[in-house]
């Protein structure tokens, strides 16, 4: 009995208190089913793509306003909600208009920052260095270029569509799939070899526990079309890692366990208000640009309101990377 309450208590209740390893269990049935049924069907994957980016993936940004008042504090300065929304918003508008000048360019430094921001995530806490710093971009874009290339066609296409046609983009994301193995294995290699040096001059503590489910997880995504592929990582892993990021940097939690009920009730009212603008968005493209493709637009959409949490979630996991954090 002694035995079976420990395993119980410090064993299976760890993994089952955890919704990172529920979202792989799901990824999991997905597969099976998507594999298993022939005639499975398209919105199948509608739904399973909208489930994970609604209930995780945009709840883990609605908390920005939290933790840029928990950093401006913490650096003994005096946080403005109003100030901060003016902020975001002033980069959103930003971005948009350099989208829609340089849609290319604009595409390149999404896909170049959300690869700093995956990495960055990932593996943390890294120490300050160079290196580190290398490992972290090379991890997320080798984990953003492997989800991209489960379906690269689509991706073509949408790539295609979003930078108006450019024929420099669409070139590279062919060279890109023609050659994706030798890509991958570089890609990898690199990362090797730079968190290896990383680790020579400034070690870090191997967390195997972590790497073996990013190994499963991209195990399972290998069999995954491109949406689902995306929105398990994107909501499954990638915000449960970051609500356990906030969890501890509000709280001085222990990143360890599951995101408390109540941080991610805290995310809702911002969520609800994303989804409902996201919503008046497609109101106004039914009425006023039915005959425009939509697409871009919601990409675009996506990637404006990405770029001021990218930099939030920045400052966040370096704060204090290299020097004693002072008490909450």
């Amino acid at each position: 009995m002694e035995n079976r309450d420990f395993l119980t208590k410090n064993g299976m209740k760890k993994y089952l208190d955890n919704p990172k390893y529920w979202s792989l269990l799901a990824g999991v049935v997905f597969c099976l089913s998507y594999h298993g049924f022939p005639d499975f069907p398209q919105w199948g994957q509608y739904v399973f793509f909208v489930f994970f980016v609604v209930v995780l993936g945009i709840p883990h940004g609605a908390l920005d306003h939290l933790v840029e008042e928990k950093y401006v504090n913490r650096t003994n300065k005096d946080f403005s909600f109003r100030g901060f929304l003016l902020r975001y918003l002033f980069q959103m508008l930003a971005y948009a208009v350099l989208w829609y000048f340089f849609p290319a360019i604009s595409l390149l430094v999404f896909l170049g920052f959300s690869a700093w921001h995956f990495g960055e995530s990932d593996l943390n806490p890294a120490p300050s260095h160079w290196l580190w710093s290398l490992s972290q971009w090379l991890l997320g874009g080798s984990v953003l270029v492997f989800i991209l290339l489960r379906e690269p066609a689509l991706t073509g296409d949408l790539m295609h569509r979003i930078t108006q046609e450019n024929e420099t983009v669409q070139s590279a994301w062919a060279w890109i799939a023609r050659n994706q193995w030798p890509v991958l294995g570089g890609l990898a290699g690199i990362f090797v070899a730079a968190a290896g040096g990383a680790q020579l001059v400034k070690p870090r503590k191997f967390e195997m526990e972590k790497a073996a489910a990013l190994f499963l997880f991209m195990a399972v995504l290998y069999f995954m079309p491109l949406l689902p592929a995306f929105a398990l990582y994107f909501g499954g892993w990638h915000s449960v890692n970051t609500f356990q990021h906030i969890e501890g940097f509000l709280g001085g939690i222990k990143k360890s366990g599951a995101p408390k009920a109540n941080l991610w009730l805290a995310a809702l009212p911002l969520t609800g208000v994303a989804l409902v603008f996201l919503v008046f968005l497609g109101w106004i493209w039914q009425r006023i640009f039915s005959g425009t493709d939509p697409l871009p637009i919601l990409f675009i959409f996506i990637a404006i309101i990405t770029l001021p949490h990218l930099q939030v979630m920045g400052r966040m996991l370096a704060y204090g990377r290299d020097e004693p954090r002072p008490s909450a």
